[in-house]
């Protein structure tokens, strides 16, 4: 029997693949003289990839998430369309910084929710006028946009029609209405309803 040993062939793996394949070929004598070349390739591929998302990704995750996918779905869809990049220390810690970023943001709009819900405490009454008939009912009713209107008057913030909640007002009276400033911030205060 004839063996001929051919060097061992290394092969250039995908940038994002951490382990190299080999192969070796080895010459195998055949009946009738002949002899087959056969190649045996001991590749160890990766074939998952630590990926953080750029974007949110429908059934993958949200924007920031550190996510384990596979090295096709990564190189054929998420890194062409800028979905994800590789985790790398530098990806991770321009990941860390942007979440505190976004914390400190979101804690600002609620120090400044409750500052505006102190505000509107304090000052505690606004007066919205209306035409009442002689039984002391207002024609009409007050609304948002009637106490929101009131509250720009008075003390120079715009309250959002949609937050406002204001009860069933039909006649002349002081009434509790509350505005949601913040997911987590409800003010509230009164409104009085006075003849215009």
């Amino acid at each position: 029997p004839i063996t001929l040993p051919f060097p061992s062939v290394s092969f250039p793996t995908p940038h994002c693949n951490q382990q190299r394949a080999t192969a070796r070929s080895v010459a195998v004598p055949k009946a009738g003289g002949r002899v087959a070349f056969v190649t045996q390739a001991n590749k160890k591929v990766a074939k998952k990839a630590n990926v953080v998302l750029t974007q949110s990704v429908d059934k993958l995750g949200a924007q920031g998430d550190l996510v384990e996918v596979s090295v096709g779905f990564f190189r054929n869809h998420l890194e062409p369309m800028g979905k994800a990049k590789k985790a790398t220390s530098e990806v991770m810690a321009e990941v860390e910084a942007q979440a505190a970023s976004e914390v400190a943001a979101k804690q600002a709009e609620s120090a400044g929710a409750r500052a505006i819900a102190t505000a509107l405490k304090t000052i505690g009454k606004f007066v919205v006028k209306k035409t009442v008939g002689e039984d002391g009912k207002i024609f009409g009713s007050v609304t948002a946009g009637d106490v929101a209107d009131a509250v720009e008057q008075q003390t120079g913030k715009a309250l959002e029609k949609k937050a406002i909640t204001v009860p069933e007002i039909t006649a002349v009276g002081i009434y509790d209405v509350t505005v949601k400033l913040h997911p987590s911030v409800v003010g509230e205060f009164k409104v009085e309803v006075q003849k215009a």
